[in-house]
């Protein structure tokens, strides 16, 4: 299938004999209302959240909307906000729905909306496009895909203005994978890649992909960072409007010297 990242949005597109599918991740339903907690009030976000969904089925033809994992805030079983929420998000939705839980989902079941398929944690395939939110291993299956696409670190990336000052910007990130993927997974293909994407939700942050650890280790969540199976340091970072600028590496060492 072919895969493209839907820029200037968070988003991908895939297309191939299985249809136009649109992919989509962490979505954080409630989000808001954690902000409230904490001292900082906004509108409820949902008909802004359905809005954008429904912009991209419309300007896409998709019929197909993957959604990869963390559908709502709150973590454990769903509260009635949540429940509220969320059939508000999909009603009436033009278009089945694929969830894919993350570590925020529990018993996704009570959603009770047509066209809904749930999986398992450990992702999905379609075509050659494995899809998984990242917390959890994938299957064989999925990693075996010809592209892997996550979604659970929201990424960023840290770039400095003018005066010095350091931005961090929503990104999307590519690359190819470390030997030790190859190790545990033998059938990943010679020229597979993984694509991680940036959070749906507008109010999510995140951690700069290029600001490494003291301790050297990698800052990303899930098995697959953790455990190096992703070449990091020579993955490419993409800035929402298709900007390339550069490896995590370069951008790694820049940031060093105070100019990334």
């Amino acid at each position: 299938m072919r895969v493209s990242p839907c820029f200037r949005e968070r988003a991908i597109l895939l297309e191939g004999e299985e249809g136009h599918v649109i992919v989509i991740g962490d979505v954080h339903v409630g989000l808001e209302q954690e902000l409230a907690r904490n001292g900082v009030r906004v509108p409820d976000q949902t008909p802004r959240l359905r809005e954008r969904i429904d912009a991209l089925l419309a300007e896409t033809g998709a019929d197909r909307l993957v959604v990869l994992g963390d559908l709502k805030e709150t973590i454990g079983s769903p509260t009635d906000s949540d429940r509220r929420k969320l059939r508000d998000l999909f009603r009436g939705l033009q278009a089945k729905l694929d969830l894919v839980p993350g570590n925020h989902d529990f018993d996704l079941g009570w959603l009770g909306i047509e066209k809904v398929e749930l999986h398992e944690a450990r992702g999905l395939r379609i075509g050659d496009v494995g899809l998984a939110h990242g917390h959890v291993w994938p299957t064989d299956e999925v990693m075996q895909a010809r592209t892997l696409v996550t979604s659970h670190n929201h990424p960023m990336v840290g770039l400095r203005d003018e005066l010095g000052k350091l931005h961090k910007e929503p990104c999307w990130v590519r690359g190819t994978y470390a030997k030790k993927a190859r190790e545990k997974y033998p059938g990943i293909p010679p020229d597979a890649q993984f694509v991680i994407m940036p959070a749906f939700n507008e109010l999510l942050g995140g951690t700069a992909i290029n600001v490494a650890r003291a301790d050297g280790r990698e800052e990303g969540l899930g098995p697959l960072m953790k455990n190096g199976l992703f070449d990091v340091e020579h993955a490419s970072v993409y800035t929402l409007d298709g900007i390339e600028v550069g490896t995590i590496r370069d951008l790694r060492a820049q940031a060093k010297k105070g100019v990334a």
